[in-house]
């Protein structure tokens, strides 16, 4: 209950999961119950000594108590800087007033002291001015107090002020070391949090872009743009993929993508490729980019073997029967990152669009290659020549369909 209670109090109007600096407005309502529990500590000292001026005293003490609730109220409604401006105003006139009540002797202005460095924690970095503001107001009042020596505005007993003043070096230091450790508690939740947030950041960042590029991203704003002599794009397309969609729930739809396309992320991580992205039922990844391989067009059509397999185990689990286009071309592209807020790692270039042919005018179930990827690979893989194609946008060119390795062993090029 009472651990609820201070969790409440400390937490009011702050959201936990907001990307807004918490520090400012949670150490406000932290304080303001420090405070609150020291001024309660002082209450039998004073009314011990209710004859001699602790009357006077408790009246004082017990106004500001009163105020330091109100600092989780008004944070409780979004007035935090109104909140903010009790617990100082209410701070300062608390000890201004005690100071002038029970004299110089009592030690009571050293509070003021507490009040100078622990205000430029309670101020955001563009309340400057403020924060100047309130910290001088402390520092001022302190050295008036300090230097005049003020004596009690009402007559007190000698030995009241002299056990005033012990206890003020009992709770001074007390009251010190609370804010002081709940202030580097705080800031070390803080800074626990950002890095947090960053490792989510840059996790996500891992998950949109290849890791070297999300790496140079990290390093510099300059625009990541490369171009590569030799790559291999691969294309993949589910046929009659529109009946899959108007004869299955959404669910359904969305499990199956899901269940092919995390296969096929597995297989080029197998095969040292990048996934660069899907648009709908097809899927678009390439071999020797952006860290190059010597032997990337044989690494693509490994992979393009393998995820004919894999698509027939994926549709045998979900009780689908289409085929699976694959298209595979070599050559010259350009790599990079566009986009500002939303980054995406795309490619450009003749062979990219080549590579598109391949599997748009490819069959069913079979994986279509250039000249370009067949001359690369063909030590290694068996080829059974299509003949020339006339493809859209381009001259005519000779093609070829790829039917599997030559060799048992893995073509990974490990």
């Amino acid at each position: 209950m009472i651990t609820a209670l201070l969790k409440t109090w400390i937490w009011a109007g702050i959201q936990k999961n907001g990307c807004k600096n918490i520090s400012p407005a949670r150490l406000t309502n932290l304080i303001s119950l420090v405070l609150f529990c020291v001024m309660l500590l002082h209450l039998p000292l004073h009314l011990f000594y209710w004859a001699e001026g602790g009357d006077v005293q408790i009246l004082i003490l017990l106004f500001h108590a009163m105020l330091c609730p109100l600092v989780p109220l008004f944070s409780n409604i979004g007035q935090t800087r109104l909140a903010r401006r009790v617990l100082i105003g209410g701070y300062a006139s608390f000890i201004s007033l005690t100071s002038l009540h029970l004299g110089y002797q009592s030690a009571s202005h050293w509070f003021l002291i507490l009040g100078f460095l622990t205000v430029p924690f309670l101020f955001y970095r563009e309340e400057t001015v403020l924060l100047l503001f309130a910290a001088g107001s402390f520092a001022l009042g302190f050295y008036l107090l300090e230097h005049f020596e003020v004596a009690p505005l009402l007559g007190l007993a000698e030995n009241y002020q002299q056990r005033v003043k012990q206890i003020t070096n009992l709770t001074f230091p007390l009251t010190c070391m609370l804010c002081t450790y709940h202030i580097f508690l705080d800031h070390a939740k803080s800074w626990t949090r950002i890095a947090n947030e960053q490792r989510r950041s840059e996790n996500l960042l891992l998950n949109l872009l290849p890791d070297p590029i999300a790496e140079r991203l990290k390093d510099s704003n300059k625009p990541v743009a490369e171009h590569f002599a030799s790559a291999t794009v691969l294309f993949a397309d589910i046929e009659g993929f529109s009946d899959i969609v108007n004869n299955r729930a959404p669910e359904a739809v969305v499990n199956y993508l899901n269940d092919l396309y995390s296969e096929f992320d597995q297989l080029l991580k197998r095969y040292d490729m990048e996934k660069i992205k899907t648009n709908g039922d097809e899927y678009m990844a390439v071999s020797g980019v952006p860290v190059h391989h010597p032997n990337h067009a044989q690494r693509a059509c490994a992979c393009a073997l393998q995820m004919l397999l894999t698509f027939e185990q994926v549709n045998q689990r979900h009780h689908i029967n289409k085929g699976l286009r694959i298209g595979l071309n070599s050559g010259q592209l350009i790599a990079g990152v566009i986009g500002k807020h939303k980054f995406s790692y795309d490619l450009w270039g003749d062979s990219v669009n080549l590579a598109s042919r391949m599997e748009s005018q490819g069959q069913s179930h079979k994986i279509q290659v250039s000249e370009h990827t067949y001359r690369l690979s063909r030590h290694d893989f068996i080829f059974e020549p299509r003949g020339k194609l006339s493809v859209r946008g381009m001259q005519e060119c000779e093609t070829y369909w790829l039917i599997g390795p030559i060799k048992t062993s893995d073509q990974t090029g490990d």
